[in-house]
């Protein structure tokens, strides 16, 4: 069982293993002003192997384990850790866009993310069907939009999540298939296997 959800550890632990990636969901939302609760940490991961093992490597030290894929959805894979959920999607070539947009944020703790532009936020609540959310965050994105708008010609850039392809589940079973191989290994290590089979 989880301990009480903390998502400054999680965060912390991607930070230390140098995880590329890029909040968004409900915690975003809240870093970005919006006043909403939340149980998880929805992240969308740069997508390539170097990146995967380091979310292996932070996924092991936060004693994680993936849980069941019950809405078929092949574009992200969930954890339970030992201090909360983590929701990780992949965006594919969608991910260089998001990534830009995002702004560094200091989310209090000494921990700093990418966190999602209010836009792509509010972008995807619309997709989700959450209009209420996604009107809030547009409302909280208006004084920033006045702001560019009285000032050089705003950018006319239209922000498409539709547009981006999900990759492929590929890359997150090549990293489940890591992880297991590492927990078959420690076992082995654990149960003195590993020296026997060697001298066989």
């Amino acid at each position: 069982m989880p301990e009480a959800f903390d998502p400054m550890r999680i965060l912390a632990g991607l930070r230390a293993h140098g995880v590329d990636y890029v909040l968004i969901g409900g915690l975003a939302a809240a870093a970005r002003g919006s006043p909403v609760d939340t149980d998880d940490v929805d992240i969308c991961l740069a997508p390539d192997e170097q990146n995967l093992d380091r979310l292996g490597l932070a996924l092991m030290d936060l004693g994680a384990s993936p849980t069941p894929d019950d809405d078929g959805e092949a574009d992200h894979v969930t954890f339970m850790t030992i201090a909360g959920r983590l929701d990780c999607l992949e965006f594919g070539d969608g991910y260089a866009g998001l990534s830009a947009r995002a702004e560094q944020l200091d989310l209090g703790l000494g921990i700093v993310a990418r966190v999602a532009s209010l836009e792509d936020l509010g972008e995807m609540k619309r997709t989700s069907g959450d209009l209420s959310g996604a009107a809030h965050l547009a409302a909280l994105a208006a004084p920033a939009l006045v702001k560019v708008e009285q000032g050089e010609a705003q950018d006319e850039r239209e922000i498409t999540i539709e547009s981006q392809q999900p990759a492929k589940r590929g890359a997150f079973s090549r990293m489940l298939d890591k992880l297991e191989r590492v927990d078959t290994f420690l076992t082995d290590l654990n149960n003195g296997e590993l020296g026997r089979r060697k001298a066989s």
